[in-house]
């Protein structure tokens, strides 16, 4: 006897057996039971879950004369050709090659015939929606007014493609995908019936690949036993189906996890050295890491997609991480997965991705920052108690200026200033000068200034000239004449110009790129007089100051942050 496949030895022969569509079948069986039973319905939804097989119970159940519930005898003659396909009173069409308006109008003769035996002929019109406008429209009549013995069973994956007015006139069910724990207690239950050895293992990855179908699931299964000489085992099943093995996803969790970049990155390399679809395994990995969150937040929870085992390893994977971080390594993979179907290279976004999750900030609670500040604000009194008390004349450091503070200093003695014979009376000096102090013969000249290298352009110039810049580099790279925008011309000296820029990290990487420099050192060189290069000061004297200090250093130590900008602070019990 010649071998059959698992999908056909498999198929249900009672409403029972259906396998995840209960509210389905139940109405029906019900229908069967009390005799309420339309002309025509309509099976929706998607391949191989149970439409077909369904529309058949139905059929036999609607012709067996020894039914006595809702469910067929399954020994009289009726059912056992049924069972074998050869029932004359159920008329099998196929809609996408019997979609033309000759085949309707043929079906529309037939339907007057009465039926070979029993009370009832079944017509299951399969892929009805491929079926011509015009078929349809001569559809309509009859589908709405059968003959009393004419029960229609439409089946379509595509409900969307059939005419409203079609819809109205039938009773519609919508098959539903699946659910993968029901999916894989059946396939458990096949594999037992069919005394074939297996590895638990190695189910979860065909029922993800059959997508909710059992038809596929039990098509691959086949496959898999064929592939590994009547055995399933998880590594042979992922290779055949071209998926990653279930430890080799774990593997890589874990990694990403512990923040080992290194081996997260062996791991990719691996799976697309051998030829894996990169896709499935970033959604293989989402799955994971979604149960390993599900867990971390409900101890306690039991994902019907589990088994003991696997539960308590996700466990332990999740006890390497904060729920906060779990959340971020999933939020980083669920992007990528966004951006692999669009990216010509899918490998590279995985891999920043992966990079992203390894290296993400670990989060600190409150409590623990708030302590680490309390401890910084001790050592800094600590400092200040050791230190000695400066004198009076010693200046103190100004956290805004980086110069001397406004605190009580003595005055220099200035010598008298006396004018020549003849000449204007001599300005009154501002502090009194000693009588013994010598008196010069003739006025001094006044404090001079060392001459700068090259002459400084005036202020007014400058600012016109710096603003002409920005204009032109606006007109050719928009994104860099906005950086420029933050910047502010300081002056001109040795053919210099001096900018201070006020803005952070991404402003001073845009003004470090290569071209970006080039663009502005060309434009500078238009529009600003005496103006060779291009000098860049990071937020100015006021804030390198700051910046420096031992206090802000320890704040931008604990906090990974960085100076912005730097107020002057308010006298005690001011805006209190």
């Amino acid at each position: 006897m010649s071998y059959q496949v698992l999908a056909r030895k498999w198929r249900p022969q009672t409403f029972e057996a259906v396998v995840g569509q209960d509210a389905i079948t139940r109405t029906l069986r019900n229908a069967l039971a009390s005799g309420r039973i339309a002309h025509a319905y309509l099976f929706a939804g998607p391949r191989g879950i149970g439409k077909t097989t369904t529309a058949r119970l139905l059929a036999r159940a609607l012709l067996c004369a020894e039914r006595s519930g809702p469910e067929p005898c399954g020994k009289c003659p009726v059912c056992v050709e049924g069972q074998a396909g050869i029932l004359v009173d159920v008329i099998e069409i196929d809609g996408a090659s019997n979609r033309g308006i000759e085949e309707i109008r043929t079906l529309r003769e037939n339907v007057k015939y009465a039926p070979a035996r029993g009370r009832y002929k079944v017509y299951i019109i399969d892929e009805v929606h491929q079926l011509t406008e015009a078929a349809f429209n001569a559809l309509l009549k009859t589908l709405e007014e059968p003959p009393p013995h004419i029960v229609f069973v439409l089946a379509t994956t595509d409900p969307r493609e059939i005419p409203a007015t079609v819809l109205s006139r039938v009773q519609r069910f919508d098959f539903r995908p699946i659910a993968p724990e029901t999916l894989r207690t059946s396939l458990e239950h096949i594999l037992a019936q069919e005394k074939i050895a297996f590895e638990p293992a190695a189910l979860p990855v065909i029922v993800r690949a059959s997508e909710g179908s059992l038809r596929d699931a039990l098509s691959l299964l086949d496959t898999a036993i064929a592939y590994g000489d009547g055995r399933l085992e998880a590594e042979m099943t992922a290779k055949l189906l071209g998926a990653s093995a279930p430890v080799a996803v774990r593997a890589f969790a874990a990694a990403v996890v512990g923040h080992d970049t290194g081996a997260a990155l062996e791991a990719i390399d691996r799976a697309a050295r051998d030829g894996e679809d990169l896709l499935a395994f970033t959604r293989d990995v989402i799955e994971l890491l979604r149960l390993t969150l599900v867990l971390k937040a409900a101890p306690n929870a039991k994902p019907a997609d589990l088994t003991h085992t696997e539960g308590n390893e996700l466990r332990r994977l999740g006890e390497a991480a904060s729920l906060d971080e779990i959340l971020y390594v999933l939020r980083a993979f669920l992007e990528a997965d966004a951006l692999l179907r669009e990216s010509p290279h899918p490998r590279v976004e995985l891999e920043i991705a992966t990079v992203r999750a390894t290296r993400r900030p670990v989060p600190q609670t409150l409590d623990d920052v708030l302590r680490r500040v309390d401890d910084a604000q001790r050592e800094l009194r600590q400092q200040a108690l050791a230190t000695p008390a400066p004198t009076p004349a010693a200046a103190q450091t100004s956290l805004l200026s980086g110069t001397e503070a406004a605190a009580p200093r003595a005055e220099p003695r200035r010598p008298p200033v006396t004018a020549p014979t003849g000449g204007p009376p001599a300005p009154r000096p501002a502090s009194p000068a000693p009588a013994s102090a010598p008196v010069p013969s003739s006025t001094p000249a006044p404090p001079t200034v060392p001459a700068a290298p090259s002459a400084l352009v005036a202020g007014t110039d400058l600012t016109t000239a710096w603003e002409r810049v920005v204009d032109e580099v606006m007109k050719k790279k928009p994104t860099l004449g906005a950086v420029l925008t933050q910047a502010r011309p300081s002056g001109v000296s040795d053919r210099e110009l001096t900018i201070v820029l006020v803005g952070n990290h991404f402003h001073r990487e845009m003004l470090a790129d290569v071209a970006n420099r080039e663009l502005l050192v060309q434009a500078v060189r238009r529009c600003v007089a005496g103006a060779e290069r291009v000098n860049v000061v990071s937020g100015g004297e006021t804030t390198g100051a700051v910046a420096t200090h031992p206090a802000v250093q320890a704040a931008i130590a604990e906090f990974q942050g960085e100076v912005v900008a730097v107020r002057p602070r308010l006298p005690e019990g001011e805006g209190q």
